[in-house]
């Protein structure tokens, strides 16, 4: 199981890594294109479309690193006043919610991407971008999603079960 989780932690650490060369990219290709309009007169027309999907990408492929690493949103106010206890059981039933939530989006996301695969679908765009190629990132992080929540459900079970034995 220590073997898993750590291929597992390697790829959410890539996903967080392609995610991050993304937006470093993306910060170079807007500062050129800037440049390049003013220096030049020369726009990059592209480039709306190459943002719209790089922001696309970044957003799922950096999702699971941030629930891994517990950076999303958490409402502190309530859960520091509940025990150790009640916070993991508190976890278990939110993650439990995640999970299924990630689980049901990331089965119809990955229909709608073998179905644009299949199908050979493009987008209406300049470039004719096929459209499975801006939708497969969806399945990906979800499926990465799911599995960080399955983690972090064992988590809170292992909480709650060491601190409902010292209660004992």
């Amino acid at each position: 199981m220590h073997t898993l989780n750590r291929i597992i932690d390697i790829c959410i650490r890539g996903l967080a890594i392609i995610a991050g060369i993304t937006l470093g990219l993306l910060l170079i290709a807007v500062c050129y294109a800037t440049f390049s309009r003013v220096a030049f007169n020369d726009p990059l027309s592209n480039l709306i479309e190459y943002a719209t999907y790089s922001l696309l990408y970044i957003t799922f492929l950096s999702a699971p690193m941030l629930l891994q690493e517990k950076r999303h949103i958490n409402v502190d106010i309530i859960i520091t006043m509940l025990s150790k206890q009640k916070q993991a059981i508190a976890s278990i039933i939110t993650n439990t919610v995640g999970c299924l939530t990630s689980f049901v989006i990331f089965y119809f996301s990955f229909m709608a991407t073998l179905t644009s695969f299949q199908a050979k679908i493009v987008v209406p765009d300049s470039m004719y971008t096929p459209q499975f190629l801006l939708l497969m990132v969806i399945p990906i992080g979800f499926f990465f999603l799911v599995i960080q929540f399955i983690r972090n459900i064992k988590e809170g079970v292992d909480i709650a079960r060491t601190e409902g034995r010292r209660k004992d």
